[in-house]
């Protein structure tokens, strides 16, 4: 009988079945009926440990693959005992006996698994080449369960000359599939997003109504105002993506901050320089405008217990209003041992903002949980005489997952809740569910195989990064994935991706 096994998860139980058939299975398109019919005889069993097995000479990617007995986390469902069949990179059957005819069998021995992780927030190339990191931070996500990832791309002028080639490499180089927020930030990039949309399947874009000093610009009510009403004219369900804060709010309070603590040493300090209630003001305005046009929105990195407030006095019945917060602001805060390394905008707060975050979360308030991810070097990072110079950002994709593993379990939050907000729902929003965020017949076969047991120390070694360091780092953390599968292939440290000419064959997604 399917069940819930977990100690953080509540009994669950299910009735048998032979084979799963949600009633809203219709959502798929090009879902397969499949017959439950066990063929021992037939099969090429291959038990399951970490680190997940290499594919053998006799096996091949194009021969169908069951995982057996496995613990399915099932978003919006629960968590149940099943199998799962995957021919020709897509999910063929998910049921308590599928068919093994003619498969490689692989025993999950009880593990969990689920959909492979969204992290719909992330940005390459802004420290190193494009390229490189196209290969090094794609692979950090996959081998640690993140499949898909949102990445944000900024220019200066049109992006028109340029999107080709950044296609081009994604299909070239990256281990996971990857879909496009592009950054608007002139009248230019304004003028052609239709032209985005309709020749690249760009259908969510990004500003910044506080900007970063010396890289990205401030944006105006007034040009926020025309980039809404673009957006909304969009066929489809567009998203605008806003970075929120009230810039003149974090001008005053880095002036005064700078004048008590000219050299700056503590986070504490940095916090103040972009205070919360700037973060919560920015989004109840941009949630105003928007509904001059109907646009709708998706706030970026929530990290501040006033901005929790807001989203929850906007959320009900908005229906175009979504709120994202990060798995940094989630499991690390001011009271953890924090330095230098971990500056970012908006800032790691206090553990009463992350309280707040977390009742989000539970209350359906947060919609989804990304990274932020933006890869340097300690190097990279100490760019400047002190703190007020370095630049923010940190890896995060490589430790997305266990640190939220090993957070959700001291919050009693529960597994498929968890894949809800790292998954499905992030597919969801940016137009890719079904085929992503699902264990549904017909869904891509990424998946991540995870014990919630495992208890590793994190490490740049484990994280797989180009960055020299990582968050959270020397931290025990309990619950990682121990198996991943993209497009129906078992993925492992051993194979391709240690060879930077290699990739698990990740493609660019047109929405």
């Amino acid at each position: 009988m399917g069940h819930r096994k977990t100690p953080f998860l509540p009994d669950f139980m299910t009735t048998r079945s032979t084979v799963f058939t949600p009633p809203w299975a219709a959502e798929m398109h090009g879902a397969v009926p499949a017959q439950a019919v066990e063929s021992p005889a037939a099969s090429v069993f291959t038990p399951f440990s970490e680190p997940s097995p290499e594919l053998s000479p006799q096996f091949s990617i194009d021969q169908p693959l069951v995982l057996r007995g496995g613990e399915c986390i099932i978003p919006f469902q629960g968590v149940h005992t099943m199998d799962i069949r995957i021919e020709n990179g897509k999910i063929f059957a998910i049921g308590e006996s599928v068919s093994t005819d003619n498969a490689r069998v692989v025993e999950i021995n009880g593990k969990y698994v689920a959909p492979g992780v969204v992290d719909p927030h992330v940005h390459l190339g802004i420290f190193s080449d494009f390229n490189v990191e196209l290969v090094t931070e794609t692979r950090s996500a996959l081998l640690n369960g993140v499949t898909t990832l949102g990445l944000y791309l900024n220019a200066e002028g049109s992006y028109l000359p340029l999107l080709d080639d950044y296609i081009a490499a994604i299909n070239a180089k990256s281990n996971c599939d990857i879909f496009v927020h592009l950054a608007i930030m002139n009248q230019t990039q304004l003028q052609e997003i239709p032209v985005y949309h309709s020749r690249y399947g760009i259908n969510s874009f990004k500003t910044w109504m506080c900007g970063i000093p010396g890289l990205i610009p401030d944006v105006e009510d007034d040009f926020l105002l025309d980039l809404m009403a673009a957006v909304a004219a969009l066929p489809g369900r567009p998203v605008l993506n806003v970075h929120a804060e009230n810039h003149r709010a974090v001008s005053r309070a880095t002036a005064h901050q700078k004048k008590a603590d000219p050299h700056i040493t503590s986070l504490a300090s940095w916090e103040k320089s972009h205070p919360g209630f700037g973060e919560a003001e920015a989004i109840q305005r941009a949630a105003f405008l928007a509904g001059q046009s109907g646009v709708q929105v998706y706030f970026v990195h929530l990290s501040a217990k006033e901005s929790v407030d807001v989203a929850r006095r906007l959320k009900p019945g908005s229906g175009n209003l979504f709120f994202e917060s990060t798995s940094p602001y989630l499991t690390l805060s001011l009271a953890d041992d924090l330095n230098y390394l971990n500056k970012m905008i908006p800032p790691i707060r206090y553990p009463e903002d992350q309280a707040e975050l977390w009742k989000g979360l539970e209350e359906n308030i947060i919609d989804t949980i990304g990274t932020d991810h933006t890869p340097m070097t300690v190097d990279e990072k100490k760019q400047g005489p002190g703190l007020w110079d370095f630049p923010p950002g940190y890896p995060a994709v490589g430790t997305h997952l266990p640190s939220l593993l090993n957070k959700a379990r001291m919050e009693c939050f529960p597994l498929e809740k968890l894949f809800e907000k790292i998954s499905a729902v992030p597919a969801r929003i940016f137009g890719l569910y079904p085929k992503k965020g699902s264990l549904l017949p017909g869904a891509d076969a990424d998946l991540v195989i995870i014990d919630p047991f495992v208890e590793k120390k994190a490490s740049p070694e484990i994280a797989g990064s180009r960055s020299d360091y990582c968050l959270h780092q020397g931290k025990t953390l309990a619950g990682w994935p121990v198996g991943i599968v993209k497009s129906g292939r078992i993925i492992s440290r051993k194979q391709d991706l240690d060879s930077p000419d290699k990739s698990a064959g990740g493609v660019y997604l047109k929405r």
